[in-house]
């Protein structure tokens, strides 16, 4: 698997770690294709009962890696776009996900807290946004939707238009996040929650897991016109100038077309 995630297993839990912090755990494809993997690899071992995601102390995640996303949109389609699946956000796992998160949490790392975690832990640095508008990106895998079942029309609204971030503090306030800690108690907290799951019925958890998904998820109608609207903007002009502005650190021109 690719160094840039890592895989731990401490007992009964599995501890997946971003490792590109000198790309502020950016996802590119190595990093999509080790997840995906490692998300599978967790939940069939019959021995790992809880799942443990996090990241750097200053940046859990920055989402999908744009310099290479510039670089493959110069050539192909992005809906070809390798490793971009629910698979990659852990959406599909039985068992339960803690997100231990310190620093920026934005975009597809964001995402992942939301598809893919279960509970959420943050450090006193942890902020969390969508900055995609900022790049002339609408937010892709049904993100509007799914954010919007987290919280409040309003917080909604400024992340997308606005590109706002949330604090840890306003992400508990709304109920995101279960509990804030000082980031050097951060991994502890998690792999406290995580030895408590541990030592329940495995079966009971995993069906508790799936009633909640169930009854919490967003309508799949949302899901398609949101992915819809999402793969119109892929063939717009400012969709191009976005992620090539960001890698040419400029700020873009853009021709709302």
């Amino acid at each position: 698997m690719a160094e840039e995630v890592l895989y731990e297993k401490r007992g009964k839990t599995a501890c997946i770690s971003f490792n590109r912090a000198d790309k502020n755990n950016s996802l590119n494809m190595a990093a999509r294709e080790a997840l995906a993997g490692y998300w599978r690899e967790a939940d069939e071992d019959p021995e790992v009962r809880s799942i443990i995601l996090t990241g750097g102390a200053k940046v859990f995640s920055t989402g999908l890696d744009m310099v290479e996303l510039a670089e493959f949109r110069k050539k192909e389609l992005l809906r070809d776009m390798p490793f971009t699946g629910m698979d990659v956000f852990g959406a599909g796992v039985s068992k339960p996900v803690i997100a231990a998160v310190s620093g920026f949490c934005l975009g597809g790392g964001f995402a992942m807290t939301m598809v893919g975690a279960d509970l959420r832990i943050a450090s006193t640095t942890a902020r969390f946004g969508m900055p995609e508008v900022k790049i002339g990106i609408t937010p892709a895998f049904g993100i509007p939707p799914i954010l919007a079942a987290h919280f409040p029309k309003s917080v909604v609204l400024e992340m997308l238009l606005l590109g706002r971030n949330l604090s840890a503090e306003d992400a508990f306030r709304f109920g995101y996040v279960s509990r804030v800690v000082p980031p050097e108690d951060l991994l502890a907290a998690a792999e406290a929650v995580a030895g408590e799951i541990n030592e329940m019925s495995p079966l009971v958890v995993r069906n508790i897991k799936q009633v909640i998904r169930t009854v919490t998820a967003p309508d799949p109608r949302g899901i398609a016109f949101s992915d819809a609207v999402c793969l119109m903007s892929r063939y717009s002009e400012d969709y191009i100038e976005g992620p090539r502005a960001f890698k040419e650190k400029r700020k873009p021109v853009w021709k709302g077309r």
